[in-house]
């Protein structure tokens, strides 16, 4: 006797594939504007489990030359070294919903198919901004001169704030913005308003200076409580290096007929001025080895060329 299966059921890879990557274009454009660029995201093939660029490392400076000297110099080196920065394979799924689900609803199964795509491409992103702050911590964290650790928002209020700008030197004009989590935010917030000096129906005057010293802040909860990062443009560059793969496919041993789908995709971490460390980090990292410091090796000769820096509010050294 002829009976419909779940065979006949039709497959939305094509419309699955098309709400993620509608979703995750319109989502990448406007983070990095927020970000003023200095976390980015990109789409680059990048093969391998690491992505290397060579390059020179010279430094020189002028100094004084005696015009009445017969004296020979010198010559000085030219170094190189390499940056590195690392894949990182993710997954998102399976999921699984029978035909009836929708059917009871009066939708069509292909609604499924678009859901499904677009938090995925959701869901991707949120997954990225958390590894690039975990590996902007471990990062700077393996840089002890871009650290400041003996200040707190209850002793020293604002001043964190310029106490990190003071790690960039004459360059922290440079600093594009502010990383931090809510809390952390709202404890700064709320000092601007308790530290107003003149309230007029209405009018505060906050003593010339705005709460973030003028700076935009980028909030997220992925950011570890207590920890302010001071970023310039470039800092973080997340890759999509691999072409997402994402499938649906009909489930078969089920009492009901139902319809599965799952993805899967690499990105590569970049964070300026640091490299990742090949020998102690290895390949296929998750968001823990990222954030662990002796992964990470400096490259920049100058401080002033990395990523930016962190203020830890924790009390801890």
């Amino acid at each position: 006797m002829a009976a419909t299966t779940v065979t006949e059921m039709k497959i939305y890879n094509d419309l699955a594939q098309t709400a993620y990557l509608e979703r995750i274009q319109d989502r990448i454009e406007v983070f990095n504007g927020n970000s003023q660029n200095a976390l980015r995201l990109v789409n680059t093939v990048i093969p391998g489990d690491f992505q290397k660029k060579a390059f020179y490392q010279i430094g020189g400076s002028i100094a004084a030359r005696d015009v009445t000297s017969t004296d020979t110099v010198v010559p000085s080196a030219i170094g190189a070294d390499e940056m590195v920065s690392v894949k990182v394979p993710w997954k998102y799924g399976p999921y699984a919903t029978t035909e009836e689900a929708f059917k009871r609803r009066a939708r069509n199964p292909e609604e499924f198919s678009m859901l499904i795509g677009q938090d995925m491409a959701d869901a991707v992103l949120a997954g990225q901004l958390a590894h690039i702050i975990a590996a902007l911590t471990g990062a700077i964290g393996a840089n002890s001169s871009m650290i400041v650790d003996d200040k707190t928002l209850a002793t020293d209020g604002k001043k964190v704030l310029s106490a990190g700008l003071r790690t960039m030197g004459d360059k922290f004009g440079r600093i594009a913005i502010w990383l931090m989590d809510s809390g952390t935010y709202f404890d700064i917030v709320d000092q601007a308003i308790t530290d107003k000096i003149y309230e007029e129906a209405g009018l505060v005057i906050y003593g010339g200076q705005p709460g973030t010293m003028g700076k935009p802040v980028l909030v997220s909860d992925a950011c570890t409580a207590d920890y302010i990062f001071g970023l310039q443009p470039g800092a973080a560059i997340c890759t999509e290096s691999q072409v997402p793969g994402m499938i649906s496919y009909p489930i078969t041993d089920q009492e009901n007929m139902s319809l599965g789908f799952r993805g899967e995709g690499a990105f590569n971490v970049e964070i300026m001025g640091y490299s990742w460390d090949t020998a102690t980090g290895g390949s296929n990292p998750g968001s823990s080895d990222l954030s662990a410091t002796a992964n990470w090796d400096k490259y920049a000769t100058d401080d002033k060329n990395t990523a930016g820096f962190l203020i830890d509010l924790s009390g801890g050294s």
